[in-house]
């Protein structure tokens, strides 16, 4: 009898032998065989192993010859500095976006005036207190953490220094450059401007914006035409500062959290263009003194008063004014934003640009004619 567990039909009978073999299951039909099975089999070569990204080199991918005095590449996916013996007579070296990770190999290019290593993967400054004829380093958007390493090199030709966008922490090792003129050091993490600035007596430009510095201490600075302290965490003013950079024409304080201007502000006669965007100011204080002033940004800020901007009248020279985004702006009701306009318009009816929009301007279209016989395209 067979296994009650066992489905009818499965019950072998019992005198069968172990020892017989199933029969083998009919081929099935040609035609019933799916498109992969009907597909002839392709032998795949083995897959071909990943080295990573491909990098260029210098003297090879990118050749230059003895006598050029400038060899500049961008975005060359270059990894490292070699291949430059032969370039003796090269006085601007420039190599942006690139991956080049260290400074070296460059013994043989004394000559170099201009060098410019922006935006690579630079940790360290070194190797370079060879090249004396520098007038213009440009080692911004990098991984430096200091700039200590330049207090042994002797650029006495150095004008223009650019370490901006790196992870530098204190100013340093740049205090003997007798001859510079512009400083930049901005997005870095710097928390003060040291006395040792002092100096650099020809600085002309110093540019310090996106850091954390949080006072106005600096040293006189007689030459300084151009400041730049724009996004840092300045809360107070300091009556010194004005003193120690009277001769600034750019000033440029956005995105702080200053309160209004106090009196020391008459003491920047010079000043040309001046930001004070995005701070805690309630005030247009009225600055007679201040004739050369010709921008001032002070949109962003906390002026209630429409009546303030009658002090703009101070200013003779004043071409471009924002004060958008103020409470008395009154953004997006067409009657308040009308009375905005009018306001700042009666104190100044010689202005140029209001915020974003430019006053008066007429666009002249030169034309010959010709683009009245261009063709379009026609849908058929």
């Amino acid at each position: 009898m067979a296994n009650e567990n066992e489905r009818p039909g499965t019950a072998m009978s019992v005198d069968q032998e172990g020892d017989d073999e199933a029969p083998p299951p009919p081929a099935p039909h040609e035609a019933g065989r799916g498109p992969s099975e009907r597909r002839a089999r392709v032998t795949l070569p083995p897959p071909e192993e990943d080295h990573g990204p491909t990098f260029y080199r210098i003297g090879i991918d990118y050749t230059y010859e003895p006598e050029d005095t400038e060899f500049i590449v961008q975005c060359g996916r270059i990894k490292k500095l070699e291949n430059l013996e032969g370039g003796a007579n090269l006085k601007n070296l420039t190599l942006i976006a690139s991956c080049i990770e260290k400074i070296e190999n460059l013994d043989s290019n004394v000559n170099l005036e201009h060098l410019e290593l922006y935006q690579n993967l630079l940790k360290k400054v070194d190797n370079i207190s060879h090249l004396t004829k520098l007038t213009n380093l440009d080692l911004s958007f990098n991984k430096i953490r200091s700039c200590e390493s330049l207090g042994s090199c002797q650029f006495e030709n150095l004008e223009r220094l650019y370490l901006s966008s790196n992870k530098i922490s204190d100013i340093e090792g740049v205090f003997h450059f007798k001859k510079l003129t512009l400083l930049e050091l901005g997005s870095n993490r710097i928390r003060a401007m040291p006395l040792e600035l002092g100096q650099l007596v020809n600085l002309q430009q110093l540019w310090l914006g996106k850091n954390r510095i949080t006072s106005f201490s600096i040293p006189p600075l007689p030459a300084l035409r151009h400041l730049s302290l724009q996004n840092n965490r300045l809360e107070v003013w300091e009556p010194s500062f004005f003193q120690n950079v009277s001769g600034l024409t750019h000033l440029y304080l956005g995105h702080n959290n200053l309160p209004d201007l106090p009196d020391e502000f008459s003491l920047l006669t010079d000043l040309k263009e001046l930001d004070l965007a995005k701070n805690a100011i309630t005030l247009v204080r009225p600055f007679p003194k201040l004739k050369n002033l010709e921008e001032l940004w002070m949109n962003d800020n906390q002026i209630t008063d429409l009546t303030e901007v009658q002090n703009l009248a101070s200013y003779p020279a004043l071409r471009t004014i924002y004060l958008e985004r103020n409470p008395m702006h009154g953004l997006g009701d067409a009657a308040s934003e009308a009375r905005y306009k009018d306001a700042i318009l009666q104190a100044v009816p010689h202005l140029f640009q209001l915020d974003a929009v430019r006053l008066g301007s007429k666009i002249k279209i030169i034309s010959d004619g010709t683009e009245t016989r261009v063709k379009g395209i026609r849908k058929r």
